[in-house]
């Protein structure tokens, strides 16, 4: 347990000596879900607060199903990936001696379980999951992208092309952006393959020749285009194309903050 612990704080300043203390101190944490760490009121802000952000379910004492396989599930994927983000669980008992109970009254978290919320290592408040959008990976990856400074790739995004997205957002000069959509075609006709990496890459030049050629803000555009797909989504689709249209709004989600919230959709 210390030495996967560990590994998931190596990159933090004194990571071994404060984990060891941790354990010693309080026998109480441990792993129950590969990925994911259990935290009480005796270790929680010690160990949340090395880390840059911290995702943490707070639940029953031993939970189950769905949710709680897509909170895992994610921890999994994404462990190794990143050292500034936590995936921890906190159960809690409103019976017997009440585990984390403390816990569950500092955050005013209500018995509805799960309650998701996102803290932040700097002491800022946390932010909540919202709790009506139902629990799965992919929205708890864009609930990250929202409101982590981190990447977390999601469906149908590009590392490389995000930080293009949000270069071009960032820029008002015409030929600037004109250039970093040449870029782009230069990468895309140099692909080999001819499936989903290419389809991505094409679902963001069509969004920034959208809005090269728009005279309105970027933000507005891609709030608009959100919201048309958004209605798109709405109606009776196959599979496949539901799939497309959710990887269209991860990629939308690439361009910036701004366009979130012009345009956020939930799905």
């Amino acid at each position: 347990m210390l030495c996967r612990l560990f590994m998931l704080t190596k990159f933090t300043i004194v990571p071994l000596a404060i984990v060891a203390g941790v354990l010693i101190a309080t026998p109480a944490i441990a792993w129950t879900a590969r990925g994911c760490v259990d935290l009480d009121s005796s270790t929680f802000d010690l160990v949340t607060g090395k880390f840059r952000y911290s995702l943490v379910k707070f639940d029953t004492a031993f939970p189950y199903g769905d949710k709680h396989e897509a909170f895992t599930g994610l921890a999994r994927e994404t462990v190794g990936t990143t050292s500034d983000l936590l995936f921890a669980l906190v159960g809690i008992k409103d019976y017997g001696e009440q585990d984390n109970a403390d816990l569950g009254k500092r955050f005013a978290i209500p018995k509805e379980y799960p309650v998701i919320k996102l803290f932040h290592g700097d002491g800022t408040p946390p932010i909540d999951f919202p709790p009506d959008q139902e629990v799965t990976g992919d929205s708890l990856r864009r609930f990250l992208k929202s409101n982590a400074d981190l990447y977390i790739g999601l469906p149908g995004c590009v590392q490389r092309l995000d930080g293009i997205a949000q270069a071009f957002m960032e820029t008002d000069d015409a030929k600037e952006r004109h250039g970093l959509i040449e870029q782009v075609e230069r990468d895309e006709r140099e692909l080999d393959e001819s499936g989903a990496v290419k389809k991505s890459y094409q679902m963001y030049l069509s969004l920034m020749r959208k809005i090269a050629k728009s005279d309105r803000r970027p933000v507005e555009v891609v709030g608009e285009e959100m919201k048309r797909v958004e209605k798109l989504l709405a109606g009776k689709l196959s599979d496949a194309k539901r799939t497309e249209l959710k990887q269209r709004i991860n990629v939308m989600l690439s361009f910036g903050g701004g366009a979130r919230k012009a345009g956020r959709i939930e799905l």
